[in-house]
């Protein structure tokens, strides 16, 4: 689907008469980390619009650096392009998560609620900037893939998810070498060094928000999602034990339950 950053892909199931739920995965995935999510949606009655995000999956990106403010103005391009009528509940993990509240303020007509796992409404302190600029520098080092993507998978996974499930972090490593280098790099840097804070704007946000943080995420720690939650009118949190920086994908027996009982409970479910 063409949008302001380049061609998306959607992995669009469901009616068009169901009430829908668009889901933004985390930077180093795609559609797929949605996988244990899409099927207990669709038996619970919902559409899903999952899609593989710019420089991501099959979405080749724009080839250049992009804002996250774009993303939103791309998802509600997806929006019209899938002829979405009634408001959607945006989910996102980490990117995903800088991208829905800005969805939320650009049109919020168009959003009942948001499920937010492992993200921040803050741009990365100085550290976390310089060492994503060196990672987009490793990136473009293709004798060095085996050290980088060790550094990467460290950051989405649990030590306990890689050892109990050893080829979920084969898996993440295959998908994320396999894209378009350059594109690719141009998107991390583009989410992780550029980003702009929107943690101001938070209190606008009036939808219903779950936000979901994992105990052993070292990449975007618990406290940015109870800033999110202190600052959304709105907002619950949860700690979900084990679990890293995949929430979704690392821990569906305990995200599942709670996405279905914050869905159930949203205005005129």
């Amino acid at each position: 689907m063409n949008t302001i950053l380049g061609p998306l892909y959607v992995d669009d199931r469901g009616e068009l008469d169901q009430p829908t739920a668009l889901l933004w995965p985390s930077l180093f995935t795609d559609h797929r980390m949605w996988r244990h999510q899409i099927d207990p949606l669709r038996e619970a009655g919902w559409r899903t619009l999952a899609l593989d995000p710019p420089g991501h999956g099959r979405s080749p990106g724009p080839g250049r650096r992009f804002t996250m403010d774009e993303c939103a103005e791309a998802a509600v391009q997806i929006m019209d392009a899938t002829d979405v009528r009634a408001p959607v509940v945006a989910f996102g993990t980490s990117w995903g998560g800088f991208v829905a509240p800005r969805i939320a303020l650009l049109a919020p007509q168009r959003v009942s609620g948001m499920v937010l796992f492992n993200t921040s409404a803050d741009q990365g302190a100085r550290f976390e900037r310089m060492r994503a600029t060196l990672l987009t520098k490793l990136l473009a080092i293709g004798t060095l893939d085996r050290v980088t993507t060790r550094l990467i998978v460290e950051a989405l996974l649990a030590p306990g998810t890689r050892r109990q499930q050893p080829a979920l972090a084969v898996e993440l490593a295959e998908h994320f070498l396999g894209w378009d280098r350059r594109r690719f790099i141009a998107t991390v840097r583009s989410v992780l060094v550029d980003r702009a804070p929107v943690l101001g704007a938070l209190p606008e946000v009036k939808v219903p928000a779950l936000i979901v943080s994992g105990r052993e995420d070292r990449t975007l720690p618990s406290f940015h999602s109870q800033r999110m939650a202190q600052k959304l009118p709105h907002a619950r949190h949860v700690e979900i034990p084990g679990a890293a920086h995949l929430v979704p994908l690392e821990a569906p027996h305990e995200a599942n339950p709670l996405i279905l009982d914050f869905l159930g409970g949203l205005p005129g479910a």
